[in-house]
């Protein structure tokens, strides 16, 4: 559908320390991920995630916070995980001249 909302924000006006996060064209690959680096921000109390239904296009992420704005937590795990990604990405571009798969025998120091 052409209208439809990459992100939705699900979550009672009067509580901003908890918030569902719906992601459109998602799946466990963000969510796994995602909810691994909201767990490391030392403001979350819980957050987790699903893919309700496999023919259905949508991932939820669940975050409860100790008292900060679950918006503003999101916000910083998302940069987070991209920030993530870009490092592992350069690690990656830096090596591929020289990366090479062991073979049999061979041993990586």
């Amino acid at each position: 559908m052409a209208d439809e909302k990459s992100l939705r924000i699900l979550g009672q006006p009067d509580n901003e320390r908890e918030r569902t996060f719906i992601f459109r064209d998602e799946d466990h690959t963000l969510g796994n991920a995602l909810r691994h680096v909201l767990m490391k921000n030392k403001d979350t109390d819980f957050s987790g995630y699903s893919v309700p239904h496999p023919s259905e296009p949508f991932m939820h992420v669940r975050l409860q916070t100790t008292g900060a704005p679950a918006v503003r937590i999101m916000d910083e795990g998302l940069s987070n995980l991209g920030q993530i990604c870009d490092h592992l990405t350069a690690q990656l571009e830096a090596q591929g001249a020289t990366a090479s798969w062991p073979t049999g025998g061979e041993t990586t120091s």
